[in-house]
């Protein structure tokens, strides 16, 4: 049986896929087992993510009947996108995958360096090429996805059908911003980090004591404490616990419910969320969470209310609003 009562779809989060969490190809066949009988089909991925779609392609996972989505880096890469850029990350992507081709090929980022109608021009060539079902972009602005869509009708090329991007309930801006650009060209919605990279696990305290990726040691901390270590979002963070605490639930689980069945997500519209951990008790917890259905009335409109209390203090992306401004993180 899927996760979700509504349709919306649950997509793992391959970025952990990673020697360097200690995964080998052994480990990531009993996640692709246990996905399976959680009825979770589909992995994202990217050339950004370490060693990630080696492992995939090492354990076999498209040949095992899951759906594999990459991306090329985008800004996020050394190499500008160009056509002739694309083509090529693309063919090496597939080919440390070990398959013939991938359901959604995304741009990770948008690519200053280059005209973007060179990289779409790249896009199409490999759609041509039957070498991905559909194509995606990740933290593109609104006014950005509209000149993609634009550029794709003016000259033959593929239209994005997917759109992968931040969305929480302390991220809330897609509703207003993006929603809908997206609903006008029928994109669907895939959110990635449904808890705000684990903000919403956390306490004040946690964030105050630099626990987790807030601290300084990990790549993320600057980050983090730009985006949440702020009065609002800090306030936020006591009152949702105070909810969870109420509701008898984890933190993660109010997160990860409110995202399924209270959010602008719309499973008929072919929306979904990533998820993934490296650690199979917190994915397990996850998703059992999420077999629970819908929160009370009561506990949406209380968050509802929260929102309000950080919606002038909150982020579209982490890249336009941190890493694109900063030079990476």
């Amino acid at each position: 049986m899927a996760p979700t009562t509504n349709n919306v779809k649950i997509i793992f989060g391959g970025a952990v896929f990673s020697t360097q969490y200690g995964f080998t190809v052994d480990k990531v066949n009993e996640v692709l087992s246990w996905l399976e009988k959680e009825d979770i089909k589909t992995i994202d991925s990217s050339e950004v993510y370490g060693d990630s779609e080696e492992l995939l392609g090492a354990a076999n996972a498209a040949a095992k009947g899951f759906a594999i989505d990459t991306k090329i880096g985008g800004g996020l890469a050394h190499v500008a996108s160009s056509g002739e850029r694309v083509v090529e990350a693309a063919e090496e992507s597939l080919r440390k995958l070990n398959t013939d081709s991938v359901d959604v090929y995304f741009i990770h980022t948008p690519d200053k360096r280059v005209p973007l109608i060179d990289t779409l021009r790249g896009i199409n060539q490999v759609h041509k090429q039957g070498k991905f079902k559909r194509f995606g972009l990740s933290n593109f602005a609104p006014a950005e996805v509209e000149e993609v869509c634009q550029i794709a009708l003016e000259n033959d090329f593929v239209l994005p059908s997917v759109y992968e991007g931040n969305y929480n309930a302390v991220g809330r801006r897609v509703e207003t911003e993006l929603f809908p650009i997206l609903r006008k060209y029928k994109i669907a919605f895939y959110a990635y980090s449904p808890i705000a990279g684990g903000f919403l696990t956390k306490t004040p305290e946690d964030v105050a004591n630099a626990k987790g990726r807030f601290d300084s040691k990990i790549i993320f901390a600057k980050m983090m404490n730009t985006i949440y270590n702020k009065p609002s979002m800090l306030q936020f963070l006591t009152e949702f616990g105070k909810l969870a605490a109420q509701e008898g639930i984890t933190q993660a689980e109010l997160a990860y419910r409110w995202i399924v069945y209270h959010s602008h997500l719309d499973g008929e519209m072919g929306d979904g969320i990533i998820v993934g951990s490296r650690f199979g008790d917190h994915l397990t917890a996850t998703i059992e969470g999420l077999k629970k259905g819908p929160l009370s009335g009561a506990v949406a409109k209380r968050m509802d209310e929260l929102w309000k209390g950080v919606e002038k203090d909150s982020i579209l992306d982490n890249w336009n609003d941190f890493i694109s401004k900063n030079g990476g993180l």
